[in-house]
Order: structure tokens, then sequence, then C-alpha cells
């Protein structure tokens, strides 16, 4: 059966009326599984794959922007639309999806999230021991670089070399003001401010709530203390992050290194530049970190026909034949303990390692990032604190004057608009 696919973009309620009531094409012998999200790189190939081995089962995506899933999940339940039988959910976003408690709990089909890396795992573990979705991939996030530009203003494009000179972030500061200096201020570290906060506060072990504080100073701190000195020495350009013209960049020669988890390197790098194989690097980060993600769920709502079918999926997916597919077409790799242990197994595609100039991207993300990097659990107003920190970033990045008091006060503001839980108080 041939996969097709309902693209939409942004938050309309719409209701996924190709299925039928039993979730079939109504001869009896499909189920229909229709499907939420983001990353077309991920289930684009998954779907594919499966539907050839599994001809009674016929995939409908609907192509959702990442900020619009829960928006459009919330207008689907107050108009009595129809939800999806599968949707992907942010890491960043967990703790809201619980508290929707519209996905279905995995254990009674028979999942066991003990064979899962437990510190990514346990995200979609409820307090009362629900599992409410599937980590797709682990996310480990190093630095990739330009090579080219590495050589010019470094003197090699070696990873080990590079991150012997960037193995600490007052490092990137001082280099970030060598190339400034030596270009003229035409080549920049980094393109984006708000890339630059994004890596500091997923590296950071500071949790964003506790309790019912949002800890913003302390989370916040920091890094915006660590973009204001990037910022001051000429080694960030003031691209808003995930643009068109900021995706542009990959491709030009004015921008050195981008923060790069696993998953980026599909999505952001290899799709917008596609002319740049060989000429990409990787190396770890100063601190080893996780960096997003996204898990894979079913709705309560489905049928029992279509939810076994999709928890049929699911297993194949990141236990399976499937995570051979992941891992070669898209660069996922499960966070199944039996594969992701296994170095033979986590080894990269020849074609993502040729785009990285021969070098072994899994060993850098698997072996050498992934056993040592943080992950710190979200909270309810995690996408919330998101939004606020890429805002206050970006401002940082086009007014250089502001201070980081000025900063940490305008996010603050913000925050204390957009927080309307009055028993949650913001430090």
């Amino acid at each position: 059966a041939a996969m097709t696919a309902t693209l939409v973009s942004g938050c309309g309620a719409g209701s996924d009326t190709s299925s039928s009531d039993e979730g079939s094409s109504g001869d009896g012998d499909t189920v229909t599984l229709t499907y939420w999200g983001w990353d077309s790189n991920f289930y684009e190939p998954m779907f594919e794959a499966y539907e050839a081995e599994h001809p009674n089962v016929h995939f409908e995506p609907t192509a959702v922007e990442y900020g619009e899933m829960i928006t459009k999940a919330q207008q689907a339940l107050a108009s009595g639309s129809e939800l999806p039988t599968m949707l992907a959910l942010s890491n960043n976003s967990i703790a809201t999806w619980k508290d929707m408690d519209i996905c279905e709990d995995l254990t009674q089909y028979g999942f066991e999230v003990d064979n899962y890396l437990d510190s990514l795992a346990s995200m979609t573990v409820t307090d009362d021991g629900k599992v409410i979705g599937i980590e797709e991939s682990i996310n480990p996030a190093g630095v990739a670089y330009k090579r080219d530009l590495a050589k010019e203003y470094f003197g090699t494009d070696d990873p080990d070399e590079l991150y012997e000179m960037f193995n600490s972030y007052d490092a990137y500061v001082e280099k970030g003001k060598e190339v400034h200096d030596k270009s003229n201020g035409e080549v920049f570290l980094f393109h984006s401010g708000q890339t630059i906060a994004e890596w500091f506060y997923f590296a950071s072990d500071i949790p964003t709530m506790d309790g019912d504080t949002i800890e913003y100073t302390d989370k916040m701190g920091d890094t915006m203390d660590k973009l204001i000195e990037l910022r001051d020495v000429g080694a960030v350009d003031t691209y808003q992050n995930g643009t068109p013209e900021a995706n542009a960049t990959y491709a030009d020669d004015k921008h050195i290194f981008y923060p790069c988890p696993n998953w980026a390197i599909t999505y952001y790098i290899m799709e917008n530049d596609p002319d740049g194989a060989g000429n990409w690097g990787i190396m770890p980060a100063p601190v080893n970190y996780n960096s997003g993600g996204s898990a894979l769920a079913m709705t309560k709502s489905a049928t029992e026909e279509q939810k076994e079918a999709a928890y049929d999926f699911m297993i194949w997916a990141f236990e399976g034949d499937g995570a051979e597919i992941a891992r070669d077409k898209v660069g996922y790799i499960t966070p199944y303990l039996e594969k992701m242990n296994d170095p033979e197994w986590t080894k990269t595609s020849d074609e993502i390692n040729d785009f990285f100039g021969g070098q072994d991207v899994g060993a850098v993300f698997y072996q050498t990032i992934a056993p040592d990097m943080t992950i710190v659990p979200t909270c309810a107003w995690e996408e919330t604190v998101i939004s606020v920190r890429n805002d206050v970033a970006q401002q940082l990045v086009d007014n250089t004057s502001m201070t980081l008091e000025e900063g940490l006060e305008l996010g603050k503001d913000q925050l204390g608009q957009l927080v309307t839980d009055e028993n949650v108080t913001i430090n």
C-alpha cells in the first residue's frame, strides 16, 4: 500500500475523517493508522518500510508544526474532533501530554520500559507508573563544524585536535574573538544566539522547576551570561534559529560551528547543505548533553484494532527491524538497551559518515557522548520557558547593549504574564 501524506501546517482543529469508525479502509482487511508529527525525515521512511512488510496496514500522516502539536490536540478535544491513532510527543512538553491524559498506557500491551535507557525512557513514565510513549532515539549532542573554515581559522579540521582547542566554554570565547578579528567581523563561530541558548540550556544540570517554583534565574543566568560573552567578542550572528535565512547559513562560508544533536544531522545539516558532503565534522561539546528528541505515543480514543497495529509498529520501530531503518536512514539510535549498547550496531551509515569526511559519527555520539550526557527532567511549563528563552536570546544579540540583568528581568516579566497557575512562583 502506498503511503498517503496529508500535509497540514499550523494548528487547525480538523479531524482525521479519512479513516472509518473502525479504523479500516472499508475492505475489512486494511487497518488505517493516522498520525500527527513534524519530523518527516523520520516517519516517511519508517511508514513506507512497515507498509512494505505489512500490506494490511496503511498510514495517513498529517504534518503538524513542532510548536503547534499541543494546540492542535487541545482544539480537537474542545471541538470533539478526532485525534490521530499515533502522535509525536516532544520531550520538552512531555509533562503537558501527561496532564492531558489522552495517550494510552503501553504497559497494557506488554511494553517493558526496563529494557530501555532509564534516564531517557523514564521521561514518558507517569507518577502512577503508566508509560505514555516510547522515546524515538537517544539524543546525544555535540558540535558540528565546517572543515574548510576550521582549517582556515584554526589550522586543522581534525576533530580530536579541535576538541583539544575547544574543550571549555572560555575557549569558544577566546577563539571567537580571534575569528572575528581575523575576518574583520565577516565570519562568526555561530549563526544564532537562540541556538547557543538552547545548547547551554540543555547542557545545564539545573532543573527548570523545583516543586511549584520555576527556577528561572538559576537556569537562565548562566545560560545568558555565556551567550553575552560570545556576543561581546563578535562570535555570534543574529539569525533567528530555524528560519529559512538561518537554515541557508549551513551552506555558506560565514559560520563555522553548529550545536548538533544526532537528529540535526539529517534534519538540519544534510537537508540544508546537500552539496556539503565531506566538508563537515563533529566533536563533543565541553559538557556532554542530551538535546530535544521526542517519543511516539498512541491515543486512548483509537480503536482496539488500531491500537494493536500501532503497538506492533512501535515495537518493530524501536526493538525490531525498523530500528535499523531509523539508524541508517535518519541517524536515530533507539534507546532499546540490547541495541544501543552494541558498538557495532550503533555505527552510523556510510552515507552519514562520508558526509562527515569519513568520520565515525556513531562513535562520537554513542560511545563518547551518550554514556556521560546530562538529561534533566522537563516540567509542565518547559515550552513556555523555552519560548521566553528564545525571545530573550534574540533580543540579547540584536541589542548588544542589553545587560544580563536586563535580559533576565525581561524574561521574568514575560514568564509572569504567561504562567497562569497562581500556585506557581517564579524565582
